[in-house]
């Protein structure tokens, strides 16, 4: 689910260079693209909550990721929907969109130990300001009508795939440990009639208890080394 979820964060950040390419474009030019992409990643990060709770169930995997991916999911929708048709609300929508999520990822930096986890909890918490800072740049730029809208949808879109980006780096994940399993080989024994005197029989009968008591001592002495 770790590849899954990069390879989302880097549509995000193609979807974005797209946007800067284009910057003299209208919102319905650019919204199938945008809308595409947003719905991909929603649905990639409520299948990566989904997992990471069933298999691991830790704090840094909270309900701050579910609820980032159903209002990605749901805006992406919209957008596919034509229900965002007017330009001058698109910054207002998306600076919405980017400031919650920045909030959520401050949030989710509070169920990250600095101790164990330090890199993780400085870049969760530093992109989380960052992108609280280029939400509320989304309702400060239609008063000031400097920033057209591909290149402000480019920006929000870069910071939402550097945020995906970072999370696919930092989820916790389990490593499959492989164990050889060797089968001895045993070959037939055959024994005469003189060698099969009831002394011999009482002999490999009391030869084998020993043997299985050196197996059992020898197994359990191991576990108490590993512990």
């Amino acid at each position: 689910m770790r590849i899954l979820t990069i390879i989302s964060g880097i549509l995000m950040v193609l979807a974005s260079a797209f946007c800067f390419m284009n910057p003299g474009q209208t919102f319905l030019v650019l919204a199938f693209i945008v809308g595409m992409v947003m719905v991909i990643n929603g649905l990639i990060h409520a299948l990566a909550y989904f997992i990471g709770r069933g298999l691991h169930n830790k704090g840094d995997n909270n309900g701050w990721i579910l609820t980032d991916a159903l209002i990605t999911l749901l805006l992406g929708i919209l957008i596919l929907c034509n229900q965002l048709v007017a330009d001058i609300a698109i910054p207002m929508v998306f600076g919405m969109w980017v400031l919650v999520s920045g909030i959520l990822r401050i949030e989710a930096s509070t169920h990250i130990n600095p101790a164990k986890k330090k890199v993780n909890f400085v870049t969760t918490l530093s992109t989380g300001i960052l992108t609280v800072l280029i939400g509320v740049f989304g309702f400060i730029n239609p008063m000031m009508g400097w920033m057209s809208i591909a290149v402000l949808l480019g920006v929000f879109m870069l910071m939402q795939g550097i945020n995906i980006i970072e999370l696919g780096i930092n989820m916790p994940h389990e490593k499959k440990s492989y164990v050889r399993i060797y089968k001895r080989k045993r070959e037939a024994v055959k024994i005469t009639e003189a060698e099969e005197t009831p002394e011999k029989i009482a002999q490999r009968l009391e030869e084998r208890e020993k043997a299985k008591e050196e197996a059992i001592f020898n197994a359990g002495a191991g576990i108490h080394e590993k512990i």
